[in-house]
């Protein structure tokens, strides 16, 4: 039985290689079947144990052979130990190194979310304050455009009111010229009627003098 296990374990080391050494152990990243069963040899308490003197030489013999072959599956599976413990060291640093990757990636995209945070903060405040200055702008605009309306309003209004000016300038010269010519006229017939009023005296005067010679 001892024999068939020490051959099972130089066996699977032929198909590695040589034994490795305790530094190449701890390095090794080979990964091992998981249901090898891993057993150190303990020496039976109450296993009679014979002085070299009381056992033959023959018996002494198989007895070393014996524990050699213990010793060596031992050592065998110490150093399966040792590797068990290497891939469990890898696994626990390759753990630390994926926790540590993660832990900065959480950690980056915290950071990137505070700064798209604090972009959708600007932006919305940019949009506040555009909104605003679009209502001001729009209030402005009303503002000015009543103003526009109401000057319209009142340009037309005083270009009527020019226009009516002068209607009424044009009637009123019209008026006054009429009344100048008629005026005039007048002025003229009285001038000629002064004129002609001492012709018409002395007529009457000659008229009533002849008036006088007459014989009775």
């Amino acid at each position: 039985m001892m024999e068939q296990r020490y051959a099972q374990y130089v066996e699977d080391e032929d198909e590695t290689g040589e034994y490795a050494t305790d530094e190449e152990e701890e390095m090794s990243p080979m990964f091992p079947s998981a249901e090898m069963a891993i057993e150190v040899f303990d020496l039976a308490e109450n296993e009679d144990m014979l002085s070299p003197i009381e056992m033959d030489p023959e018996k002494l013999a198989h007895k070393f052979k014996e524990l050699q072959i213990k010793h060596a599956v031992t050592e065998a599976e110490i150093q399966q130990l040792k590797r068990k413990l290497a891939q469990a060291e890898q696994e626990k640093l390759r753990w630390r190194m994926e926790k540590a990757q993660l832990e900065q990636s959480v950690q980056e995209n915290k950071e990137r979310m505070e700064k798209l945070e604090g972009y959708w903060m600007e932006a919305q405040s940019l949009c506040q304050a555009v909104d605003e200055h679009l209502k001001e702008t729009q209030a402005q605009y009303q503002t000015l455009e009543r103003k526009y309306s109401k000057a319209k309003r009142l340009i037309k209004e005083y270009q009527q009111k020019e226009i009516e000016f002068l209607k009424k300038e044009t009637a009123q010269r019209r008026a006054l010229e009429e009344s100048e010519a008629s005026h005039k006229e007048e002025a003229d017939r009285l001038q000629d009627k002064v004129v002609q009023e001492p012709q018409i005296t002395d007529l009457e005067s000659r008229v009533q003098a002849l008036k006088s010679s007459e014989p009775s």
